[in-house]
């Protein structure tokens, strides 16, 4: 595991517990680990600026986040890639077009996460807009609902090619970025940015969006608690998010 000097964990259902906290043996697994040298990754579809609020304790070399669509190293952004203002446009006139004007979708961007649902969503922090006039341009669009054939309608009206779409595994919502908004776009140009080979990164995910991620780093690693899909997909797998499955395959595999 010498060759091992970038490590890189997805947030819900890998590094959090269940409840969206992080144990104490984790931050200090992850500072002990940036004490000897190695680079320490956050990768997440979450917006950066929902990402920050949970990570009290941990100072991510890395951040990874927008589901791919933004790279920030040591502070600086290094990588973005997001649908333009008339693009998100046009997306979100297709989501009231195919689904009809009780649909719920939201967007994010570097500044914010907006939604045009009044209730309280979880706790991802979102800002009300009725999407009646947006005009920002965003990394995600995500759309309440798991009706692929839709979705790929929506995606249609600028270009099926040009747009990156999965569902989550644990709700019922349909992610769409740009084809360079991924984990594993974001991560190719990480490497070239801090002229590395993927093949010395570790990765941990759970979720649909880690796959591409787990299949181009040198370990990719699946939690026990995975869906079936990131698990064949990955080289390994360690334990459950709730036992700290990262922070313990970091302390067997880097720190002894």
């Amino acid at each position: 595991m010498d060759n091992t000097t970038i490590i890189l964990s997805d947030l819900d259902g890998t590094l959090f517990h269940d409840d969206k906290s992080i144990s104490d043996f984790t931050k200090k697994t992850i500072a002990d680990l940036q004490a000897k040298g190695f680079l320490f990754g956050i990768s997440t579809s979450r917006a950066k600026i929902n990402a920050v609020k949970f990570l009290n304790g941990i100072s991510p070399d890395i951040l990874i986040t927008n589901g791919g669509g933004m790279v920030s190293y040591k502070g600086t952004k290094v990588y973005s890639c997001e649908f333009s203002v008339s693009e998100i446009r046009a997306l979100i006139k297709a989501c009231f077009d195919v689904f009809g004007e009780d649909v719920t979708i939201s967007v994010d961007n570097e500044t914010g996460l907006y939604s045009n649902s009044k209730e309280e969503l979880g706790d991802k922090f979102w800002t009300y807009n009725d999407f009646s006039d947006f005009g920002e341009p965003c990394m995600k669009l995500c759309i309440k609902t798991l009706d692929k054939e839709k979705v790929a309608q929506v995606a249609s009206c600028i270009g099926i090619e040009n747009i990156d779409f999965l569902p989550f595994s644990d709700i019922p919502w349909f992610k769409l970025s740009k084809k360079g908004a991924t984990k594993e776009k974001a991560i190719e140009s990480l490497c070239v940015q801090l002229n590395v080979a993927s093949q010395k990164i570790a990765a941990f995910g759970d979720d649909f969006n880690d796959i591409g991620m787990l299949k181009i780093v040198g370990r990719g690693v699946a939690m026990k608690n995975a869906i079936p899909e990131v698990k064949a997909a990955a080289a390994e797998v360690c334990d459950s998010n709730e036992n700290d499955g990262v922070a313990n395959w970091i302390q067997d595999n880097l720190l002894r």
